[in-house]
């Protein structure tokens, strides 16, 4: 039985490991903390692809400003509340926005140190394994970057801080046709499942402002129609009557094998 549950996880997959049971509970939230990315985007995309319990991306976590006084106050918390449990587990939830690098670095560090006080921990990272995710730059061959970044010219219908709703420039399928484009570079929907969940979330509340009814619509690949490779959403509207065909119908499902 462990004195000390560890549980690192990413903030952004929106799936929080459960409560221990009895367990009273301390969180360090790294979200906006240690936040020291490469320099050259190419060293960005190779730590990407690796996790918090490689040495060079786990020593450069804790060589971070910051991390050591993180890691010695969670050590001085955690014997604090150890020594008031009465017996019960104490659990300690660290979380960073993807759960990959920073928050396992530092769950594992904490443990290295409460082990060597013979405490026994238990550690999870419940999001180390997940697919790595992109890195995010701009790209000044792609047109929507050049529209977010560049101020290309574009009609821009509204605007969030993570997201913006344009027209498409040859004016749509339909009068009001809109693209609703993440202001970082994201290549498709299935690239960053939160970045994608934030567009359609930005595409339901415009719908619902205009009013009406509507297809929302994205695509992955050029097999699926995508043209352009930056994560973007039509928003079409629809009226009955309006002669306007979805890019598949039943008789094509029949002839097709489903993909």
């Amino acid at each position: 039985m462990a004195d000390v549950f560890i549980d690192s996880f990413g903030a952004r997959w929106q799936d929080p490991p459960p409560p221990r049971y009895s367990a009273a509970v301390l969180s360090i939230n790294l979200t906006n903390q240690l936040l020291n990315p490469p320099d050259d985007p190419a060293l960005a995309d190779v730590v990407a692809k690796q996790t918090g319990q490689d040495a060079g991306v786990r020593d450069y976590v804790l060589n971070t400003p910051g991390a050591a006084r993180i890691i010695e106050d969670a050590v001085h918390e955690l014997t604090a509340l150890l020594a008031t449990a009465n017996g019960r587990p104490v659990q300690l939830l660290v979380n960073c926005w993807y759960g990959r690098h920073r928050a396992p670095a530092i769950a594992d560090a904490i443990s290295r140190r409460m082990r060597e006080a013979g405490v026994r921990v238990h550690v999870t990272h419940h999001h180390i394994s997940r697919p790595p995710v992109p890195r995010k730059h701009p790209r000044s061959d792609c047109p929507f970057c050049r529209i977010i970044h560049d101020g290309a010219p574009a009609t821009i219908v509204h605007e969030w801080n993570d997201a913006l709703a344009i027209v498409p420039r040859r004016g749509g399928c339909v009068d009001g046709h809109l693209l609703v484009l993440p202001r970082s570079h994201v290549q498709d929907f299935t690239t960053d499942p939160v970045v994608a969940a934030t567009v359609q979330l930005r595409a339901a509340e415009l719908a619902q402002q205009i009013g009406g009814q509507w297809n929302y619509l994205t695509s992955c690949g050029e097999a699926a129609t995508q043209t352009v490779f930056h994560l973007h959403g039509h928003l079409v509207p629809r009226a009955a009557g309006d002669g306007l065909a979805l890019p598949w119908t039943h008789l094509v499902c029949e002839q097709e094998p489903a993909r």
